[in-house]
C-alpha cells in the first residue's frame, strides 16, 4: 500500500485554504484532492507550495490527468504553469534536463538553500525562472541564498531579476536582507 504524506485533510470548502495536512493512501486520491493540491501550488511560494509539489511528484502518473486538466481549464501564471509542466515531464521521463528543481522545491529549507548554492557550480541560467520565485521563500536562509546567487552571477542587470528584487524589498521582513537588497540595487544604479 503506497502512502502519500501531506494531502490536505480538509473535508469542506471552508477548510480548503487551511494549512492542515494529513496522510492518505495514494489509491484514495481523487480529482478533488488533486485540484486542491494544485490550488495550493497556485497560491505561490509557501510551505503549502512545497508540500503540494512533493505530493504531486509522489503521486506520479496518478496526478498526470489532473494536472493536464488544470492547465487546460485554468488561467494560471507562467511560473505555476512551468512548475506543472515540469512535474508532468518528471512523471514521464527517467532522466530530465533540470534535476535540481526537485531539491529547489523540497519541503526542507536546508535542502532548498543548499540546492541554490549548488547552482554556483552548475549554472543558474537554465534554472532562473524556477529560482526567482524563491525570493519569497518563507525561510530567510533560502531568500538570502537566492539573492546572493543572483548577485554573484551578476544578474542584477537583468530586468526580470531587478524587478523581482524591487518588488520583494517592499515585503521583506528581515531587516538585514532588506538592507542588503537595497545596497545591491543602489550599487547597480551607479
Amino acid at each position: 500500500m503506497d502512502i502519500l504524506n501531506y494531502i490536505p485533510n480538509n473535508k469542506n470548502q471552508e477548510e480548503i485554504n487551511s494549512t492542515c495536512w494529513d496522510i492518505i493512501e495514494v489509491s484514495k486520491v481523487d480529482d478533488i484532492i488533486l485540484k486542491r493540491l494544485i490550488d495550493k501550488l497556485n497560491l505561490g511560494i509557501s510551505d503549502d507550495f512545497f508540500i503540494s509539489f512533493e505530493s504531486l511528484i509522489k503521486l506520479g502518473k496518478r496526478a498526470k490527468s489532473g494536472i493536464i486538466s488544470y492547465i487546460e481549464e485554468n488561467n494560471i501564471d507562467s511560473f505555476i504553469k512551468n512548475v506543472l509542466i515540469y512535474i508532468l515531464y518528471y512523471i514521464n521521463h527517467d532522466e530530465f534536463d533540470l534535476p535540481l528543481i526537485i531539491n529547489l522545491y523540497n519541503t526542507d529549507f536546508i535542502i532548498r538553500a543548499k540546492s541554490i548554492m549548488s547552482l554556483e557550480e552548475t549554472g543558474i541560467i537554465p534554472y532562473l525562472n524556477f529560482v526567482l520565485p524563491l525570493i519569497n521563500d518563507p525561510d530567510d536562509s533560502v531568500r538570502w541564498a537566492v539573492i546572493k546567487l543572483l548577485i554573484t552571477n551578476d544578474l542584477l542587470k537583468n530586468p526580470l531579476v531587478k524587478e523581482h528584487l524591487e518588488n520583494h524589498i517592499k515585503q521583506e521582513l528581515n531587516p538585514i536582507i532588506k538592507k542588503n537588497i537595497r545596497t545591491f540595487l543602489d550599487e547597480e544604479e551607479l
